[in-house]
């Protein structure tokens, strides 16, 4: 296999670079064990792609407190696909075959496929068994042929994998709690540092995006670990913090009440008495 990357703009190309039969011009199901022309392959396609044998994990971020049995990684169109692993099945699908569908209206639930490569899910032996359910009834419906019925149900079959994944994906994150504990340990101190230095005075509020990349996760992965363990958003568990450090500057005593606004970010004083009442039950001069 060339080590070069596959540029291929539609379903049909992409099943001509691995030399398979194109079904439906919007969706296939690619047997990667096939030769490919390339190392590497780009489509406008939304990709789910399962890894029987990923035998670098550390390149699909595996943990000790993972699952070995397959790995799956998700990408979006316009991403490079690898493969290298010459085993397992690539589902491709267009934005088209699900647009104006029940799936394309609830795809942006599905964060996952906006997951760096090394945020890949690793599944156990009756996972893998659900998701290949799933693909068997994808071929099986392109099998048929095309008719008015192809799209509806290729979509809800599309639709109930990636709910299973979903599901998967908590529940990975539920067996690397103490991983995700001394990440979000390593969080609080990003936060209360921003909040001690007065950077969020100058530059905002933290939001995922800035503090991701301090913890080696994409933006979607931390908001949705963080929503795992905490039942919060990143958005609202930075201003549980940021009430926290306010009560800690109204404890002091050293700091008026304008003086701790600022410095917290909070746009006016009057803003930062609303949001304190709204989450503590009292103005911040009561709490003080």
């Amino acid at each position: 296999m060339h080590q070069d990357t596959c540029a291929t703009n539609y379903v049909c190309e992409c099943n001509r670079a691995f030399n398979a039969e194109t079904l439906h011009p919007l969706v296939s199901l690619i047997d990667m064990s096939a030769p490919c022309s390339g190392s590497r392959v780009k489509t406008d396609c939304y990709a789910v792609v399962v890894k029987h044998r990923a035998d670098d994990g550390a390149k699909y971020g595996r943990r000790a407190d993972d699952f070995t049995d397959a790995t799956l990684l998700f990408t979006t169109p316009h991403k490079d696909i690898d493969l290298s692993t010459a085993d397992g099945k690539m589902l491709i699908f267009h934005p088209n075959l699900i647009k104006c569908t029940p799936l394309g209206i609830r795809l942006k639930e599905y964060s996952f496929f906006k997951y760096r490569q090394d945020e890949s899910l690793h599944i156990s032996c009756c996972e893998e068994k659900v998701v290949s359910r799933c693909l068997d009834c994808v071929r099986d419906e392109l099998c048929r042929g095309v008719d008015e019925y192809s799209q509806a149900i290729i979509c809800s079959i599309i639709d109930l994998l990636l709910s299973y994944c979903r599901r998967f994906y908590h529940r990975q994150f539920i067996t690397r709690h103490n991983a995700n504990a001394d990440a979000i340990a390593r969080l609080d101190g990003m936060i209360e540092a921003a909040f001690n230095d007065s950077s969020a005075a100058a530059k905002g509020m933290p939001t995922a995006c800035r503090l991701a990349p301090g913890l080696g996760m994409s933006a979607e992965y931390l908001n949705d670990m963080l929503k795992s363990e905490t039942g919060k958003t990143v958005s609202e568990y930075v201003q549980l913090r940021r009430i926290q450090a306010a009560k800690r500057m109204l404890m002091s005593g050293t700091m008026t009440t304008g003086e701790i606004a600022a410095r917290l970010g909070f746009c006016t004083e009057r803003l930062f008495t609303t949001v304190f009442k709204r989450i503590t039950g009292c103005a911040p001069e009561e709490y003080r």
